[in-house]
């Protein structure tokens, strides 16, 4: 590594509040780079939780005391009202920032939440540096004639903002014309993930029997996560099967209507201990060696499905809605199954052709681990993302 870029410095623009994929994508991403000796600096547009997380973990983090960005939601005429807000506080922003800055000026400035393409955009023009927006989520269609996917476009022609992609489907959403994405597939921790040296729980621990088939969704509990669709799917074809199904469901809140709709699900069929919701875990890795069948059931499309691929990187082919990322990331025979549909009939048959594959499981496992450590792992993420800003820099 020459001295140049080891002395590279990437600001990322965040909210300051930032949570759940949102947080381990910037975390990841960054902590990537400062191991191979970068300079990730940490802009935190509000104080809040993350911002001392930055701070706990030695990162170079500027909390600038500002207010949450707006977001952009509810009715057409209160998007526009709220876009106008918005561009009122990427002045005092941007402002703020380049005061905070103190003159000192990053090499590239990076952002993820696609309110944030004005602020980082402008910042990064008027400091005269390329900037980066990695799309953590797809652009949807709940605009007339695609306007907001045009918005979004135009930001980024007059920033000069290369949008970076988690999946070319992701990337398809935002529409063609003045910017193309660049597909940036997100990695996970290869070493954290690993099924050799993760101590398991075991079934007898938690109450599950030994000769039961276990699938898992891993998370948040809400219907567009699907698990009420995996759960009755499993529980309704435990007879033809002739092999107990068990759910294993690790996220939260577990005390939401949501939870107990599984709940009912669950009584419904006569089998309440089917069902084990754990709630959220700080260590995911562990719940692995209780999953046989690692699914994800996301009702509208994924853009990208992280514990997709963490199941992968623990040697588990896994069961997919193959609709958005999942269907690229998860090869359908080979690393997993793939669903046709976010229906009970169609889950019901990816688990009866998932079960009657128990054979290849162990095969199927060592393909999923090798496919995720060469194209998901945290090393390979972050080789890509030296690649893409090495040639910004350089054009």
């Amino acid at each position: 590594m020459d001295a140049f870029t080891s002395s590279r410095r990437i600001a990322w623009v965040c909210a300051g509040v930032e949570v759940y994929g949102l947080r381990a994508a910037i975390l990841n991403l960054a902590g990537g780079l400062r191991a191979r000796g970068w300079r990730p600096q940490i802009i935190s547009l509000a104080h809040g939780p993350f911002a001392d997380e930055c701070d706990e973990l030695g990162f170079d983090n500027l909390t600038v005391g500002l207010e949450p960005p707006p977001k952009i939601t509810g009715t057409l005429t209160d998007r526009a009202m709220i876009f106008k807000d918005l561009l009122a506080y990427r002045k005092r922003a941007v402002k703020q920032i380049r005061l905070a800055l103190g003159g000192e000026k990053p090499d590239a400035v990076h952002f993820l939440q696609p309110n944030l393409v004005p602020v980082a955009g402008a910042l990064a023009r008027s400091l005269g540096v390329p900037c980066f927006w990695e799309m953590p989520n797809y652009v949807g269609d709940n605009y007339p004639l695609g306007a907001n996917k045009i918005l979004l476009r135009a930001m980024c022609k007059r920033y000069n903002v290369q949008p970076l992609s988690n999946s070319a489907f992701t990337a398809s959403t935002l529409g063609k014309g003045m910017v193309t994405p660049i597909v940036f597939h997100l990695g996970v921790d290869a070493d954290r993930f690993n099924p050799d040296i993760v101590i398991p729980f075991t079934r007898a621990e938690v109450g599950i029997p030994e000769d039961a088939v276990t699938l898992g969704v891993l998370a948040r509990i809400c219907t567009s996560k699907g698990q009420h669709i995996v759960l009755e799917a499993a529980l309704a074809l435990e007879q033809e099967l002739g092999v107990p199904l068990h759910l294993i469901v690790l996220g939260g809140p577990t005390n939401a209507p949501e939870a107990q709709r599984l709940i009912d699900i669950a009584d419904r069929f006569n089998r309440p201990h089917a069902l084990h919701m754990f709630g959220e875990v700080a260590d995911p890795e562990r719940y692995y060696g209780l999953i046989d069948i690692p699914v994800n059931a996301r009702i509208d499309p994924e853009p990208f499905g992280l514990s997709v691929v963490e199941a992968m990187m623990m040697r588990k082919p896994v069961l997919v809605h193959a609709s958005g990322g999942p269907a690229e990331t998860v090869t359908d025979g080979t690393t997993g199954w793939h669903v046709n549909a976010p229906s009970v009939e169609a889950f019901k048959d990816g688990i009866r052709r998932a079960v009657n594959d128990r054979g290849r499981w162990p095969l199927m496992g060592e393909a999923a681990r090798t496919d995720a450590l060469e194209k998901y792992s945290l090393e390979s993420m972050t080789s890509r993302y030296e690649r893409i800003v090495t040639r910004k820099l350089a054009a």
